[in-house]
């Protein structure tokens, strides 16, 4: 049902196709003998081989379905408010390390609920800089900065923590996401604030450098 060609590969004599010496007897199999039973597909033409939606009907189905939702998702173009709705929905599905809660403790015994393990490893860097370290809570009037975002909107940002001996304030940054970047840029433009960004290198260091 075969012939050997020069080439080493193998020419089908019911249809004619060349293939490997592995993959001939699968598509003489496949295609003239016992599987094609098993494929009720097989002698039905590709959507894509030059078929038209008068032609066939799942090419026509698919034009339907593009119709009513022009540009998927991707192509979509979005309202503010759904843009929002979108980055406020990532955030919170946003995993990055961030998403589990650890219980820490000061020097002086008060506990403060931490998210992500990199957060947790730098109150053990802190407990070594300042005894007396923040942890700043979400909204925190105290140590809180309002910053307004490219398109005017108004914001409140709170970095991660503050060492009152160092007057320093540090932001936790395990990754960087969506708009994260040009935040910080706006925030830090806009305020004077001394603050460090603590990357994964950065907690590296502080770690070994504190043995910790």
């Amino acid at each position: 049902m075969y012939t050997a060609l020069p080439n080493g590969n193998f020419k089908c004599n019911l249809c004619g196709k060349n293939y490997s010496k592995k993959g001939i007897g699968t598509h003489i199999w496949r295609s003239h003998g016992e599987g094609k039973s098993h494929n009720p597909n097989k002698n039905r033409v590709a959507w894509n081989k030059g078929l038209t939606k008068e032609t066939d009907d799942r090419v026509k189905k698919n034009g339907e379905s593009i119709s009513k939702n022009p540009g998927g998702f991707l192509g979509k173009i979005h309202s503010q408010k759904s843009k929002e709705k979108i980055s406020k929905k990532l955030s919170l599905n946003n995993k990055g390390g961030r998403c589990k809660w650890f219980e820490v403790e000061r020097i002086d015994g008060i506990k403060f609920n931490v998210q992500g393990t990199w957060e947790r490893d730098f109150v053990k860097v802190l407990n070594i800089l300042d005894d007396n370290w923040i942890k700043i809570g979400i909204g925190n009037k105290n140590h809180s900065f309002k910053w307004i975002d490219d398109e005017g909107k108004n914001h409140i940002y709170s970095p991660d923590f503050y060492s009152p001996k160092l007057k320093k304030y540090f932001e936790i940054k395990g990754y960087w996401w969506g708009n994260d970047k040009r935040k910080m840029e706006l925030v830090l433009e806009q305020n004077e604030i001394n603050i460090e960004i603590v990357k994964k290198k950065e907690l590296n260091i502080y770690m070994n450098l504190m043995g910790v």
